[in-house]
């Protein structure tokens, strides 16, 4: 019984999801962008274009590991990003184990966040704002990883501010579904690249810090974590973009219309059309008889006068 709830749930997930694909204008700007992301991944010289996102997404990572550090009751000392993408958090204390899953769920967390956050251009601007000066905070305090950690961190965050206080609204909405789907795509492929990594036995990794410490292999962890994410994103689109998750705005004037019913605005149209031509049809019913009434007042004192 389980299983046939979770397969009808799985259709209608992918149902909504592909409404979402044929009648989201949104949507189709995202996967416009993967397309051309997964294009240029592909091309010499053109993931070029690419690589401030991947250094963004890293920063995210990073981020997110320093996040669950203070949390979890921890310090954090120092974050770094290397050249080749890769990323660095040294910190102490705290909750080990969340610390290291923290990097990879908390990316796919935030591109979740951010796909829902795309659907609310008017948002977009001072949603860009806080990211980047996020990002401006944690240079500032803890980037102190090298030259190209610290000017890379700070590149990232102004250029975001710059972004959202000289940009229109369309572009702060274009910018930030860019964000949406780059740190998406980098979260799930990072993932993939962390999977070969374990395979091949590399020493230094999330996943690896976390067989030392419960003794369950890297693969395992990686598997664990990519399903994760994809179900994390699966979610943040079908919340986001399925049909009726968009509000309904009713009229405070509906109840001031003769024959509407402070309800109408949520019946069915035919029947909403049927109610407005029978309100018509008694206004007109109305107006007759009140016009035959005038003229029985006009003709009856005529009528006295001829009698007397």
């Amino acid at each position: 019984m389980i299983k046939k709830a979770a397969g009808a749930h799985a259709r209608l997930v992918a149902t909504d999801l592909l409404h979402a694909v044929k009648n989201e204008k949104t949507v189709q700007i995202m996967l416009l962008i993967l397309i051309v992301s997964l294009i240029c991944w592909k091309m010499p010289f053109a993931d070029i274009f690419l690589y401030p996102f991947k250094l963004f997404v890293t920063t995210v990572h990073e981020a997110c590991h320093a996040l669950v550090a203070r949390l979890t009751g921890g310090n954090v000392q120092m974050i770094s990003i290397a050249p080749d993408e890769s990323g660095l958090t040294l910190s102490a204390g705290g909750i080990r184990p969340l610390i290291s899953m923290a990097g990879y769920l908390g990316t796919a967390i935030f591109g979740g966040m951010l796909i829902w956050w795309g659907k609310r251009p008017a948002e977009a601007r001072f949603i860009l704002q806080m990211i980047g000066t996020v990002i401006l905070a944690l240079t500032v305090f803890y980037g102190g990883g090298g030259i190209f950690s610290f000017v890379s961190m700070l590149i990232i965050g102004a250029a975001i501010l710059w972004i959202s206080r000289k940009a229109n609204d369309a572009a702060c909405h274009m910018f930030l579904l860019m964000l949406a789907v780059q740190t998406t795509l980098n979260s799930v492929l990072d993932i993939q690249t962390l999977f070969l990594a374990s395979v091949m036995g590399a020493q230094h990794s999330d996943a690896r810090n976390m067989e030392a410490m419960t003794g369950i292999p890297a693969i395992v962890w990686s598997i664990l974590w990519g399903a994760i994410a994809l179900c994390i994103l699966t979610f943040s689109l079908w919340v986001s973009y399925r049909p009726g998750s968009k509000s309904t705005q009713s009229s405070s004037d509906s109840s001031f219309t003769p024959g509407l019913t402070a309800n109408s605005t949520g019946q069915d149209p035919l029947l909403l059309e049927q109610e407005l031509e029978s309100s018509l049809a008694d206004l007109k019913f109305n107006t007759a008889a009140a016009a035959k009434e005038g003229q029985k007042i006009k003709v009856k004192p005529k009528e006295e006068k001829k009698k007397k």
